[in-house]
């Protein structure tokens, strides 16, 4: 069975009604999920707790997808949200992780037992962290020896250039001319090297491991060969040698923004090249529980906005967004209904495999606008990561609790509702999502609810 989630026709009610603003997006979304939460809650505690034993536990898998910075955050987030609603289960604790492109980071850390919570705390440079901060400089290290070799042989390739334009005058075209010049640049504008180290250094810890070996459980890193396009597995076969966070360097080179990264004489390239998920790794190891977090998903316009005109106004379209947008818009539907058609077949070839698939809505147009080698909306993007999914096991809370226990995963109502609660006594102050997000989540399950039975409230949030 597969479980997709989708946008809710009375929150997009709600934000139309409020004009579109973003400033009231999330407050609309919030009063759709507290009138389902109301439903919820009216559950009889005693039933949930009677009929049947627990379901024994599955082999279950995380899957985390790419999306450059902007789909590492949201990932983050959404993992966040997951480890605070879950009660007898953490994200450290999959018995499967698959990573590709940014998932790979964030892929590699949790299964070395770094909490989401950890991660945060690394992004939110306000707050103390047992990990290093993490910076632009370190993720984006100029490629100055490319440039320098680029430099040296531009002569030469200008040469060629015009030599070949003289052969073909009136029948080259401008993207005959930037082809030839584009050949003069480095293989990428950065190196990758910021990332391995800060990987390494981080599993460094005693407690953690840069040795897939080494690991308690699975960990798969996808990346894909340049010169023969084949999608290398690194932490499996003859791949299981090589460092993780070699492979983490080898899995985020976003091809001409890094260069390729050289692993056992192979140029590897971004592991969502091939696949944004690569979810099949995960159903051939055997899992029957997968949850995927998939960052990256098209824009549905919904004609609400509008541009101006000479004469007026006219509806708003994606072209309107310029060059960039149309060749990202383009880029998702292509990934997006790779992975769909995809998903749709393992449902019918694999029927004992549940796989939960946690993405933003086709209207998020936050996540469609920020772009993915954002470094500075990182905040935002992982706050936003961690509403959406809480608001989405709050709507679907009885499809995706009946999910969940089939595979011995308990699913907090009480703890969804504590959430939002606590969100709505805060919507007055500061930015509510954000308070919420940023506590650890036993100071979150110990705030006192509106009517004051705290120490019922947090002891029934625990047992749920």
């Amino acid at each position: 069975m597969v479980a997709v989630v989708s946008a809710r026709p009375a929150e997009r009610r709600l934000y139309q009604i409020w004009g579109g603003h973003a400033a009231f997006s999330w407050l609309a979304r919030l009063l759709a999920s507290v009138a389902v939460m109301s439903e919820v809650v009216k559950l009889d505690p005693a039933a949930r707790r009677g009929g049947s034993r627990r379901k024994k536990r599955s082999k279950t898998a995380l899957v985390l997808g790419g999306g450059g910075f902007t789909g590492a955050v949201y990932e983050i987030g959404a993992l966040r949200a997951f480890d605070l609603l879950a009660v007898n289960r953490t994200v450290n604790e999959f018995d499967v992780y698959v990573g590709t492109s940014a998932g790979s980071f964030v892929g590699s850390a949790v299964a070395n037992g770094v909490t989401p919570e950890e991660m945060m705390r690394v992004l939110n440079k306000n707050l103390p962290s047992p990990l290093r901060d993490m910076d632009l400089g370190m993720l984006l290290q100029p490629n100055y020896k490319g440039f320098a070799t680029s430099a040296a042989l531009l002569p030469l390739r200008l040469l060629g250039v015009a030599g070949q334009l003289a052969k073909t005058i009136g029948e080259a075209s401008v993207m005959d001319v930037a082809q030839g010049l584009a050949a003069s640049l480095p293989k990428g504008l950065y190196r990758g090297a910021g990332i391995e180290d800060y990987v390494s250094e981080m599993l460094a810890d005693p407690d953690r491991t840069d040795d897939f070996r080494m690991l308690d459980r699975e960990l798969y890193l996808t990346a894909t060969d340049l010169d023969t396009t084949d999608r290398i597995v690194l932490g499996e076969g003859e791949w299981a040698d090589v460092p993780i966070s070699r492979a983490v360097a080898a899995s985020t080179a976003l091809p001409l923004v890094y260069e390729p990264i050289d692993v056992k004489g192979h140029e590897m390239i971004d592991g969502g090249i091939r696949s944004t998920t690569n979810v099949d790794i995960a159903v051939e190891k055997g899992a029957k529980f997968i949850v995927v977090v998939n960052p990256i998903v098209p824009f549905v316009n919904d004609f609400t906005k509008r541009v101006p005109t000479i004469t007026g106004s006219r509806v708003r379209r994606v072209s309107d967004m310029g060059f960039v947008a149309i060749a990202n818009q383009a880029i998702r539907m292509i990934a997006h209904d790779r992975l769909h058609r995809a998903v749709e077949r393992w449902e019918v070839e694999y029927p004992g495999v549940d796989i939960l698939l946690i993405e933003p809505e086709f209207d998020d147009e936050l996540m469609f606008g920020t772009s993915i080698m954002d470094y500075s909306a990182r905040l935002q993007i992982a706050k936003h990561g961690f509403e959406s999914v809480t608001l989405r096991l709050a709507r679907d809370y009885e499809r995706y609790k009946q999910m969940a226990e089939r595979h011995g995963i308990d699913i907090s109502a009480r703890r969804i509702k504590h959430v939002l609660d606590q969100v709505q006594r805060e919507r007055d102050t500061a930015p509510a999502w954000r308070r919420v997000f940023e506590q650890t989540t036993a100071a979150l399950l110990r705030q006192q609810p509106a009517n004051g039975g705290a120490k019922a409230e947090a002891e029934s949030a625990d047992a749920s």
